[in-house]
């Protein structure tokens, strides 16, 4: 007679697998989705500030040369007609924007 061989399992036992609750779940991705978008913004900043660092100190630099000339020359801006006010308040403001673009991307790095 032939001997039949038995045929054995072998049990593997899976892993202890945590159970995690809904809630736990959501704020874990919700850390995680927000971690992302940190590191989305820094690397946004960082790409940015390289081509933008130089402006703020050119226009610092243009704005007290052009002080320090209008007081050596004595000088005096009027700006009487609506085209100049217009001009002024328009390079002010540009001015102003980017000074504050470049603050936010200096804090942001």
């Amino acid at each position: 007679m032939k001997k039949k061989k038995e045929k054995r399992e072998i049990r593997i036992f899976a892993p202890f697998r945590p159970v995690i609750r809904r809630e736990e779940a959501e704020m874990r991705s919700h850390e995680r989705t927000l971690e992302e978008e940190r590191v989305k913004v820094l690397t946004f900043s960082k790409k940015i500030t390289r081509r933008f660092y130089a402006l703020p100190i050119i226009i610092g630099a243009f704005l007290v040369g052009f002080s320090a000339y209008i007081i050596a020359t004595n000088m005096v801006l009027v700006a009487d007609s609506p085209e100049a006010t217009v001009l002024f308040m328009t390079a002010f403001i540009l001015i102003g924007v980017i000074e504050v673009i470049s603050g936010v991307l200096l804090m942001g790095r």
